[in-house]
């Protein structure tokens, strides 16, 4: 039986600019301030709905598991660049505009060489490399042949597929409609409308055990993040940390962070040696402790 963030990515680009970019990660009093993360998404989709395949043999019980899928693929991937400071994607919960798992999905052109680069990477520096692939397979949305959504964005479920639109950076004027089946997620397509009465449309994952928006929390070696895809649409999304080359979930005040021996110490405070490098807290050079 494969249990959930144990899936093997060692034999296993991306839109620019990322869709929702970000500043770094706020730190609290004595936690080594994330200073790489100055820009923008294990057990992944099975961990969010027992319907998802992945957490499980075969239908017949034995044999070897299937391969991850590009949804769980892309989310390993992002797990990697959050923890390396390449991309914040862990600020984020489930949404087809801040997944990697989606990105890989819908546009599997423009991310699989740099996911496939993130899987296969031994440590940070080589993660941090992979970027060059980013920017090298970057391809606007106008030479994708999608369709147009017009003028106007025109969001919506055709069953549990979510057709959204997307427009290239710095241009609104037309935008150009992508596809992704929420199922895929384990999710459920869902739409609603803006204050101007825009139509939009999104998936929403399970609750899980969020108590609302903008909070987090560890299950196991699992960040889980809650964030809205919409209005009052709780839609969480979950991170295995361990598969950022064996890290390990940290909680701290409201939020969440992968810490291990490939980000040193993250943790400055709770008398554990997060890094295994044999100091603790702010014996160890990562803290700065006054």
């Amino acid at each position: 039986m494969l249990s959930c963030g144990t899936a093997s990515v060692g034999s296993s680009a991306s839109l620019a600019p990322y869709v929702t970019p970000q500043g770094p990660l706020s730190s609290t009093p004595r936690m080594k301030a994330n200073w790489e993360r100055g820009w923008i998404l294990g057990c992944l989709v099975a961990c969010l709905s027992a319907t998802t395949a992945g957490c499980s043999d075969g239908e017949d019980g034995g044999g070897a598991p299937p391969p991850p899928s590009d949804m769980e693929r892309g989310t390993m991937a992002a797990t990697r660049q959050d923890t390396c400071g390449v991309a914040p994607w862990m600020d984020d919960g489930l949404s087809v505009f801040s997944s990697l798992g989606v990105m890989l999905s819908a546009f599997p052109a423009l991310q699989k060489r740099v996911v496939d680069c993130n899987l296969a990477a031994h440590d940070c520096k080589e993660v941090r490399a992979c970027e060059v692939l980013r920017v090298a397979d970057y391809v606007p949305y106008e030479d994708l042949h999608l369709p147009e959504c017009g003028s106007e964005r025109t969001d919506h479920c055709e069953g549990n597929v979510v057709k959204y639109c997307v427009a290239d950076d710095g241009d609104y004027e037309t935008y150009y409609q992508a596809s992704f089946d929420c199922a895929l997620a384990g999710a459920t397509c869902v739409e609603w409308q803006t204050d101007s009465g825009g139509p939009r449309a999104d998936c929403q994952a399970p609750p899980l055990h969020c108590e609302g928006p903008k909070t987090a929390y560890c299950d196991g070696t699992r960040a889980v993040r809650c964030e809205e895809a919409g209005p009052s649409i709780l839609s969480p999304w979950v991170y295995d940390c361990a598969d950022a080359f064996g890290s390990h979930c940290i909680e701290y005040t409201s939020d969440v962070e992968c810490e291990g021996p490939a980000t040193g110490e993250e943790d400055c405070d709770d008398g554990i040696d997060g890094d295994g490098d044999g100091k603790v807290d702010c014996d160890d050079d990562d803290c700065h402790c006054d």
